[in-house]
């Protein structure tokens, strides 16, 4: 159950980076709330809401929701029944207008205005308040109508909601941050990986942390982090680092992390031959100097008297 729920999370955030079909959104949002990851649910349906989508698609999602959620969705004020189907209602009032019905055709046109106006539909509410102003100019209940997009509300309420943990919590951010991972979505298994941490300072995804951290080229983090794992992996990720800044060009910062692992096992991997080659070059080196000083090269005392008789 775990790993299928993870697939279609996994599949679904990729899709929609790719493509921001708010199709894939939906899907996030359903596969969230089945795992009771409210926090993630109430993020997505703000970046759905914000991104032009519909009140009415997210009630369809919402058998899984918390009550809070669906009470910010659904207010109280709008009795919605049905499906939704604010058009049914504009068409009866057209036809109850035109029959000579016109208080059973205003009840019917002030509820497609009401429903078009949930659903984040401007336009179709906008042209049904026009309609009923122009109809009963002087009733003095549609004279104080307004359209007011209820999304900027919905998005105020969400913001302000502070969701219960899901059950089984690391065990799932565990499996989706790997998921994540193993598709490069840094981004994403980042977060999951944090989130483990808080919960559980001692858990192993702390090394795929470091991992994920060296990947993205924050080194100095990667690295502390890399200090507080068992000694074993900590010498294997520090390893692993140094090879990753000696690749990126930062050689000085990488022969510090060999001293380092120096310090804690002389004996790991070819670390003394690396250092022993680099104390070779450096004694080359100044050997080398010596003899520029002090060989062929340098000034002897008849250049210096030279030097005196031309200053002199």
């Amino acid at each position: 159950m775990i790993e299928e729920n993870v697939n279609l999370i996994v599949k679904a955030v990729k899709d929609y980076k790719e493509s921001k079909n708010l199709e894939y959104l939906t899907k996030i949002i359903k596969e969230y709330s089945e795992l009771g990851f409210y926090g993630e649910v109430k993020e997505y349906i703000e970046e759905f809401l914000a991104s032009g989508g519909s009140v009415g698609a997210l009630v369809a999602l919402s058998a899984d929701f918390p009550e809070g959620i669906k009470k910010i969705l659904s207010p109280v004020e709008i009795e919605i029944d049905g499906e939704f189907d604010a058009g049914s209602f504009l068409e009866m009032g057209e036809l109850l207008w035109e029959i000579g019905s016109p208080d059973e055709a205003k009840d019917n046109y002030i509820k497609a205005f009401e429903y078009y106006s949930y659903l984040g539909n401007g336009e179709a509410a906008r042209q049904v308040l026009e309609t009923l102003k122009e109809r009963y100019p002087e009733d003095g209940k549609i004279k104080d109508l307004v359209f007011k997009d209820i999304k900027d509300d919905i998005l105020s309420k969400l913001r302000e909601f502070c969701p219960e943990a899901p059950k089984d919590e690391i065990d799932f951010r565990y499996a989706l941050g790997k998921g994540f991972h193993s598709e490069n979505m840094l981004t994403e298994a980042e977060a999951n990986y944090r989130r483990i941490l808080e919960l559980d300072d001692s858990h192993n995804c702390k090394r795929l942390l470091v991992s994920l951290l060296k990947e993205k080229g924050s080194f100095e983090e990667s690295l502390n982090l890399a200090r507080e794992l068992e000694e074993e992996e900590k010498l294997e990720e520090l390893y692993s680092l140094y090879e990753s800044l000696r690749d990126s060009g930062k050689v000085e910062t990488g022969k510090d992390v060999l001293k380092e692992i120096y310090g804690i096992n002389p004996d790991f991997k070819n670390v003394r031959e690396l250092l022993g080659a680099d104390r070779a070059e450096g004694a080359k080196g100044t050997e080398e100097t010596s003899k520029v000083k002090i060989g062929e090269g340098s000034p002897g005392r008849d250049d210096f008297k030279e030097k005196r008789i031309v200053f002199l």
